[in-house]
């Protein structure tokens, strides 16, 4: 009997240690689930201005068997620019394929740009937005994914016999990737596009009664946020277009007899904001 009792004892004992552990290794799960919660922004919202640098270069027929040069340069100009994205899932740390879900849209408009064409001074405008869904999965400090979606870029001039204004619609997609340096506090985002131009505005009929055109893009940001909301960004943008007109067209002012051109800008940006 006292051999049992022993046992029983034992037995008690051993089970008085483990249920503490289990209960202390429980206890501990949601503190461990707390330090793994992202540390990603829901919304970002952003306002700032840079400089902003834009050439257009044509190669076109004369009309009478050979080639002339039309060009077009800002030199550096005032852009005001602004940047919202929205991770509507992004508080879901048990989730990072939903975390990875993302809203952006990004634009900008040239302010007080003035331009000279043949020696007369002309007034110009310019104007963009980019819109994109996006897609970003979180492996610790990396993200890693692509974007997809729709922008415009809209570029008016004065009434000329060398450029027509233009209204570029097109669809974009691409590969992006970001990375904590110091996570909150400095990051690295790389974006690089294809745009296919489905709308060139008066461009399609300027020069020759066919046009076409295929873009690229790159972007480079170093981002970062407080907790207590402050968000800042410096961003680098690189657009080109690649353009080909074919066919003539004689009814309008900048006309041409087909050719090909491109249209390059450069943007340099500092952006101030709030995030959540």
């Amino acid at each position: 009997m006292s051999k049992t009792l022993r046992l029983c004892v034992f037995a008690a004992l051993f089970a008085g240690l483990v249920a503490p552990g289990e209960a202390l290794a429980n206890e501990e799960s949601p503190a461990n689930v707390h330090e793994e919660e992202p540390v990603l922004p829901v919304l970002v919202i952003q306002i700032g201005a840079g400089a902003r640098f834009r050439n257009i270069h044509l190669e076109l027929g004369d009309g009478e068997g050979g080639t002339e040069t039309r060009s077009f340069e800002t030199g550096a100009y005032f852009d005001f620019a602004w940047h919202l994205l929205v991770r509507p899932m992004g508080r879901r740390p048990s989730r990072p394929a939903l975390q990875a879900i993302l809203l952006q849209v990004d634009g900008g408009s040239g302010v007080g740009l003035k331009a000279e064409v043949s020696g007369i001074e002309l007034q110009t405008n310019t104007w963009r937005m980019l819109g994109q869904f996006g897609y970003l999965y979180p492996m610790e400090r990396l993200q890693l994914g692509g974007l997809v979606g729709v922008g415009g870029d809209v570029f008016g001039i004065d009434l000329n016999s060398v450029l027509p204004s233009s209204r570029i619609v097109y669809a974009r997609f691409g590969p992006a990737v970001s990375y904590a340096i110091l996570p909150r506090f400095l990051g690295f985002r790389a974006d690089f596009g294809l745009r296919f131009p489905f709308h060139l505005g008066q461009l399609e009929d300027a020069f020759g009664n066919d046009s076409s055109g295929i873009g690229l893009d790159a972007a480079v940001t170093f981002q970062g946020w407080l907790n207590v909301g402050f968000s800042y960004a410096l961003r680098f943008v690189w657009e080109y277009y690649r353009l080909r007109f074919s066919g003539s067209n004689m009814s309008v002012p900048a006309m041409g007899d087909g050719g090909d051109g491109n249209d390059h800008a450069l943007t340099i940006q500092l952006l101030f904001g709030w995030s959540l």
